[in-house]
């Protein structure tokens, strides 16, 4: 797996950022001679074996081989996580499998992006057309319970692992929304959402609904654009509401759909220093582009915003967004599992670390009114066009 593919923004980490805490620690001495000490090296290796070899020898039933090293391995994310890492996290075989069915595009399910938030599952956003949508859950919903088990009681990927499963399998849900507690039964079915959708108004301007970004985003977006120009769209209204982002590379394209030349974000990582990733050219540099953000849009999506801010490049409409100025790098483990790590943070290309803050529209509506943001976007744009025109 290369460098590039490596690197993934999550929103919120594609479906689910941080887990429930695991504890990690071992014990040693001797019950006849008395404690004992440990010389332990810089790497703290020899504690890890010397606590590997007495369990082995001592415990009454000790665990399989490969249990005590996930064991060891989920300790040593729950170190990172008390150190400032929130974003740490260990995939066993089958979430691994799950979080790379959704940078495709493609899984078995009910259709929602999830985020840990106050220690609490929440939905991120609803994806279209699918069976959540259906069922009538919303953005901020809190999960509570799946089938009947308590969410407390569950790591992240033990919550997505049991939302996940087989098409035509139901799933019951208990969701906190606004103090009240609903139920849910949803029957799981295959989804493989739309990166983006897009349409024309009747004022002759181009709509682009950004959903995630999926393996595929950037060419998506370049092709619908040109589409939209084709058609005589005067200007583009680029919709990153409810986005929390995905893959790194596909925030680079999608700025550079805009953006001909320049650094669209600086990867700030405390091993490798600061690189800049350039916008890749032939960019529809001319047309007129609003951005759409709210308090979920995230980390690819900021990227994107940053960068289209910036640069000038567009004015961005909407209520002050998520800031999530980290990066994770997914590295493979051997028996198909994988690690999680925040490698880096990215600056918008006027070097401001967003992390924390998110990025404050040029034009302040507030989210708890969808259609008046749209609307006040469609104004500004129009206002941009015969401006110039």
């Amino acid at each position: 797996m290369d460098r590039w593919s490596r690197f993934v923004i999550s929103a919120l980490a594609a479906v689910v950022v941080g887990a429930m805490l695991f504890s990690f620690g071992f014990w040693a001495g001797g019950r006849s001679s008395g404690a004992t000490s440990t010389v332990i090296d810089a790497r703290g290796n020899q504690l890890i074996d010397d606590a590997y070899d007495r369990i082995e020898r001592s415990a009454v039933d000790p665990p399989a081989p490969g249990a005590l090293a996930r064991g060891a391995i989920k300790g040593m994310v729950e170190a990172l996580k008390h150190a400032g890492d929130p974003y740490a996290l260990y995939y066993n075989k089958e979430s691994f499998q799950s979080f790379q069915e959704l940078s495709t595009g493609t899984f078995s399910g009910i259709g929602v992006w999830l985020d840990v938030k106050h220690e609490e599952l929440q939905v991120l956003s609803v994806l279209p057309d699918s069976p959540a949508l259906e069922a009538g859950m919303k953005p901020g919903d809190v999960i509570l319970q799946i089938d009947g088990d308590p969410v407390s009681k569950m790591t992240s990927d033990e919550a997505v692992a049991r939302i996940k499963g087989p098409e035509g399998t139901d799933v019951k849900l208990s969701v906190r929304r606004d103090d009240v507690i609903q139920e849910f039964v949803i029957t799981r079915r295959s989804i493989t959402f739309p990166n983006l959708r897009s349409h024309m108004t009747g004022d002759k301007l181009g709509y682009v609904h950004l959903i995630t970004f999926a393996r595929g985003a950037g060419k998506q977006l370049r092709d619908a654009v040109g589409g939209l120009i084709d058609r005589g769209a005067r200007g583009i209204v680029l919709d990153l509401r409810d986005n929390g982002g995905g893959l790194f590379t596909e925030g680079i394209q999608v700025a550079s759909v805009f953006i001909e030349d320049g650094v669209i974000t600086t990867y700030s990582s405390p091993t490798e220093g600061d690189t800049d990733y350039e916008a890749e050219g032939n960019a529809y540099e001319d047309i007129p582009v609003v951005v759409l953000v709210n308090g979920r849009t995230a980390s690819a999506s900021e990227i994107v915003t940053g960068a289209l801010q910036d640069t000038e490049r567009a004015i961005v409409v909407g209520s002050t967004t998520f800031g999530k100025g980290s990066v994770q790098e997914v590295i493979p483990l051997p028996g198909s599992a994988a690690l999680k790590l925040t490698t880096a943070a990215y600056l918008t290309p006027d070097g401001t670390n967003i992390n924390g803050k998110g990025i404050e529209p040029d034009v302040e509506v507030s989210e708890d009114h969808p259609d008046l943001q749209k609307k006040r976007a469609m104004e500004i744009l129009n206002g941009i066009i015969s401006d110039s025109g």
